[in-house]
């Protein structure tokens, strides 16, 4: 058994150079599956009849819809700066919900800090909240 890693961009770029006849119709199949020739490629011929098994039975398209958009959901959270997937992306995602809500603390002090009449500058040198941040609570 062998495996191949093939990142399409870059074999599209140098496919012309590319003499390996069995590796192109691979690749075609795998970007056009309904469009490819197949030749004598048993191989070929084979998986586009798996493929053409699979794409009748319902559970198994749901099933891949179900990956496909686990996969884009992914990718939204590690756009958003969160890989939930690594101990460092999860650390990263409590410590930003940690910083919000010790923000909001501060805040909190500091509204009734004001209620209570205490100036602008010692609750500055309380909370650690600007002078600007205080008076937008006012």
């Amino acid at each position: 058994m062998e495996f191949y890693i093939i990142e399409l961009p870059k074999y599209e770029r140098y496919k012309e150079k590319t003499k390996n006849k069995d590796l192109n119709r691979w690749i075609k199949f795998i970007k056009e599956p309904e469009v490819v020739e197949m030749g004598d490629n048993k191989e070929i011929k084979k998986a586009k009849e798996v493929l053409e098994e699979i794409s009748k039975d319902k559970r198994e398209i749901y099933l891949a819809e179900l990956r496909e958009k686990y996969i884009l959901d992914q990718k939204a959270i590690e756009d958003a700066g969160y890989d939930m997937g690594l101990k460092d992306g999860m650390t990263q995602g409590i410590s930003h919900g940690l910083a919000q809500g010790r923000l909001e603390e501060k805040k909190k002090i500091a509204k009734n800090l004001l209620k209570l009449n205490i100036s602008i500058e010692q609750i500055e040198e309380v909370t650690g909240l600007t002078k600007e941040e205080i008076k937008k609570l006012k």
